[in-house]
């Protein structure tokens, strides 16, 4: 590809509480030799408020590369996430988490593949698992971490039953052109379950590309998953809600597909109901008990 007429590619960070991990991510981002790329960079209200790292960094790289930061109140991921590609100026965006990481010198060769397939909207690719001292944990989170079949994704049919019935996907792994956006919408900014939402409509049209490399690296650590039984109930809530909102964009077999995987999930949601309505029960009775323990024994 001539590189005088190479496409922008706008880099976009939603940025939230990584300060350990964000000027990693933006190294990450200047050491692939792509030349015609840009930095956009928010801040959702970070708790920590030092955003120091981040100045400096940009301070130190404003010749290298365009950079766009805000910092302003905490709206949340999805809202950041529309937010960042209403300000991209790019014909591709490629999503990066503020403590994830580029690897291996993909863009140039994932700008190639979709500007020879224009049908494809969506290049999807795998990462690395890394933990938060970048030990490598496994070679493919696709496969390793989330045991997807990695030939089901070379083609558009086997690809729609992967995606709905084992999705897998975590990561800077896809590179998207901005025009997938007004084909499908933007991210629905009422779940917390948004990618999976967003790859259900962009499969259901045949959008996607797969490129088998590893792009990025995936940090796995703590705050990846969730003891919250409010947040895991909402995150299953989220899955069902897009399985049956979207049911009328699949054909058959993959339609019965998405609503096996939407009673699973409902099947699910009421068990965990009726166990937090029990448990709270238990937890008004044990507490109960426990003052009039107290006021037999008030001297």
């Amino acid at each position: 590809m001539p590189t005088d007429n190479l496409p922008l590619v706008s880099c976009a960070i939603p940025y939230y509480n990584h300060k350990e991990f964000i000027t990693y991510t933006l190294d990450s981002i200047i050491q692939d030799t792509y030349p015609n790329k840009e930095i956009i960079l928010i801040n959702d209200g970070s708790s920590d408020k030092d955003d120091s790292c981040i100045i400096e960094w940009i301070e130190a790289n404003k010749n290298k590369i365009n950079i766009n930061y805000i910092s302003r109140e905490n709206r949340g991921l999805t809202k950041t996430l529309n937010e960042l590609i209403s300000l991209a100026n790019g014909k591709y965006i490629l999503l990066c988490a503020s403590d994830d990481y580029l690897i291996n010198n993909t863009i140039t060769k994932r700008v190639e593949l979709l500007e020879k397939n224009p049908q494809k909207l969506l290049l999807l690719s795998d990462a690395i698992v890394v933990d938060n001292d970048n030990k490598e944990l496994y070679k493919s989170s696709l496969s390793q971490l989330y045991k997807a079949d990695l030939d089901a994704y070379k083609n558009d049919e086997s690809l729609k039953k992967e995606i709905i019935t084992n999705w897998s996907i975590a990561g800077a792994t896809h590179l998207i052109n901005k025009k997938l956006y007004d084909e499908i919408g933007l991210y629905n900014e009422e779940l917390i379950v948004e990618d999976f939402d967003f790859f259900l409509r962009a499969v259901a049209k045949d959008y996607i590309l797969f490129y088998n490399e590893q792009v990025s690296a995936y940090r796995q650590h703590e705050t990846n998953t969730s003891s919250d039984t409010t947040k895991t109930l909402r995150i299953k809530q989220d899955i069902y809600n897009s399985a049956m909102k979207h049911l009328h964009l699949f054909e058959e077999p993959y339609k019965t597909m998405l609503l096996d995987l939407a009673n699973s999930y409902l099947n699910a949601i009421q068990r965990e109901k009726s166990f937090l309505k029990k448990l709270k029960k238990r937890t008004k009775k044990f507490r109960y008990k426990i003052k009039n323990l107290f006021k037999k024994n008030k001297p």
